[in-house]
């Protein structure tokens, strides 16, 4: 038998077992996440994935790739559709990015070159998440928003800038397809609520790992310290790690940072069901997302201890 299969057998067997023994912590743990996803992922989220989801039927990525090619041709080798990715990816957040990449692909937009190189840098936490939940939720610090933001595009630009560039960009630009407003409306809002739905699923599931993960170090005796804690939590899943964050150091806001860069197992699954929908190396893609989060814990560390900007 693939050992693939017997290992997640033996997960899921370990996973209802620990629901039989622990439901009153599951439960909590379960409405906990689900209190996250409405309070923070879905008001900074959804918004931008129905935008998104609307510009992306118009003619705007034409007309956005017209005016932004020529500096994204030079800079990262990339025009038409591509452009599109870029922005929508730095801006919509977490798996936004990864979505817009894979559909501009089946949607025969960009090549495979272009999706496997724009993947590895394009999907990423958007403002709304960083400075709201983040900055002012987590932290009740606007300007710690701002900096681990800034830290989180830069380390972003830095993958896209080490990446090997596509060798060949596509040829067809995608003519504009004319759908009626009420049309684009309707499958806008059908696809972002069936996305948003799928985050909400994610953030309670690696909630409930967290806390299975609790119960099995309590049984074992092992005592984690709080920052050891707030990293697997974040390694799992991002915005249970960001809140687990109690203290402001340089330490803590740069681990905050790396998971930021990550984004955490949670939404890594998410991107990698769309990941699977296409011939994209997933590998590549898994890998970046890694050097991202090393990278924008190293940035935040440094920086932080240049320019002393943690609050007295």
């Amino acid at each position: 038998m693939n050992i693939y299969i017997v290992i997640i057998t033996i997960f899921a067997v370990i996973f209802n077992l620990i629901i039989l023994i622990f439901p009153k912590n599951i439960m909590t743990s379960a409405s906990n996440g689900l209190v996250l996803w409405y309070k923070y992922a879905l008001p900074s989220l959804f918004p931008f994935m129905l935008g998104i989801n609307f510009l992306k039927q118009t003619p705007f990525p034409l007309f956005l790739s017209k005016i932004l090619s020529p500096v994204t041709k030079k800079i990262f080798k990339i025009r038409g559709y591509g452009t599109f990715a870029i922005v929508s990816g730095l801006l919509s957040g977490y798996p936004i990015g990864a979505k817009i990449v894979c559909d501009l692909y089946n949607e025969n937009k960009i090549s495979k070159g272009e999706a496997r190189y724009l993947i590895s840098f394009c999907n990423n936490s958007g403002p709304l998440f960083v400075i709201g939940t983040v900055g002012i939720g987590f932290l009740n610090d606007k300007s710690m928003g701002y900096f681990l933001l800034a830290v989180h595009y830069m380390s972003a630009l830095i993958i896209a800038l080490i990446t090997p560039k596509p060798n060949t960009l596509h040829q067809n630009t995608g003519a504009y397809k004319y759908i009626s407003m009420w049309d684009n409306m309707r499958d806008s809002l059908m696809t972002s609520i069936s996305s948003i739905t799928a985050v909400g699923g994610y953030i309670v599931l690696f909630s409930i790992v967290c806390t299975m993960l609790s119960n099995i170090t309590d049984i074992m005796g092992i005592q984690l310290s709080p920052t050891l804690s707030s990293i697997v939590y974040g390694l799992l899943e991002i915005t249970n790690g960001c809140s687990s964050v109690k203290e402001i150091t340089p330490l803590s806001i740069s681990i905050i940072s790396g998971m930021i860069g990550f984004g955490g197992l949670s939404i890594q699954s998410q991107s990698m069901s769309y990941i699977s929908l296409t011939d994209i190396p997933a590998g590549g893609y898994f890998a970046s997302k890694l050097a991202q989060g090393c990278i924008s814990f190293g940035l935040a560390y440094i920086l932080l201890g240049i320019f002393h900007i943690l609050p007295a």
